[in-house]
């Protein structure tokens, strides 16, 4: 094991934390409620969650080589997806299950990369990210952070006191 690699999966992990922290006030929520702010349709609690689950499954495991899971809702959830009508969204227990599942399996493959791994090409590079695999992995850690930032917004919009 990689130094670098288990501090990324350490830091992956401890990004969780706070997404779990706001996610756990929120779950007795409506989690299919999308507000409206100065005109703007914000994203759900269950689209949240959803979308977590599906980009660190292409991020931390299909990017990396790692054990990748196919799920069918995955591609409403991607970026810039819209998430599916409620009546349509596959159980939340589902959805959680595979959320806690891939964030598993990429704690458990991250690690093993190695220095040589951090430094190959990512294969699907965007300029915003950087070119090598680390990029992705570290863009993952802000991605996660970005998101459970919004379940925080989230909370405040349903009244729940935070700290």
């Amino acid at each position: 094991m990689h130094p670098e690699s288990r501090f990324l999966a350490t830091m992956m992990d401890r990004a969780r934390e706070w997404t779990l922290f706001y996610f756990n006030a929120l779950k007795d929520q409506d989690l299919h409620r999308r507000f409206v702010c100065e005109g703007h349709e914000l994203n759900s609690a269950y689209w949240q969650i959803a979308h977590l689950a599906t980009t660190e499954n292409g991020m931390l495991l299909a990017a990396t080589g790692g054990p990748f899971t196919k799920f069918s809702w995955a591609k409403h959830f991607n970026v810039g997806g819209a998430g599916l009508p409620p009546d349509q969204c596959p159980p939340f227990s589902e959805v959680w299950d595979v959320f806690q599942e891939v964030h598993a399996k990429a704690m458990a493959h991250i690690p093993t990369l190695t220095a040589e791994d951090l430094e190959r090409p990512t294969p699907a590079p965007l300029p915003v990210l950087g070119p090598r695999l680390h990029d992705t992995i570290t863009h993952a850690i802000r991605h996660e952070g970005t998101h459970s930032g919004q379940l925080a917004w989230l909370c405040k919009l349903y009244s729940i006191r935070m700290i």
